[in-house]
């Protein structure tokens, strides 16, 4: 289930199973108007997460770059998930845990 919960100055947001492009489209408007409300820390937490589509990935570059240096990461990324931005090359750019 997708949830966006503001705790002590950080955004954490949460994910279904399954960021494919249908739901990356539900749920980037929302991330989106966030991120450009109240610039805080974000965290995007993919417990849980098995899979992720290219859209995904634009979303984490777009909200990474919204914000300033260091203020992103993605935590609790499985193995799967992780080869797929390792892949991408992105693991050099974000915060992957």
């Amino acid at each position: 289930m997708f949830n966006i919960a503001i705790d002590g100055g950080r955004m954490t947001c949460t994910f279904p199973e399954r960021m494919d492009t249908l739901a990356c489209e539900k749920y980037q408007a929302q991330i989106d108007q966030q991120v450009t409300q109240a610039p805080m820390p974000v965290t995007f937490d993919m417990n849980g997460v098995a899979y992720v589509a290219s859209s995904f990935l634009r979303i984490c570059l777009k909200t990474a770059q919204a914000l300033a240096k260091g203020q992103f990461e993605l935590i609790n990324v499985g193995p799967e998930v992780k080869k797929v931005f390792k892949i991408a090359g992105l693991d050099r750019d974000l915060t992957i845990r």
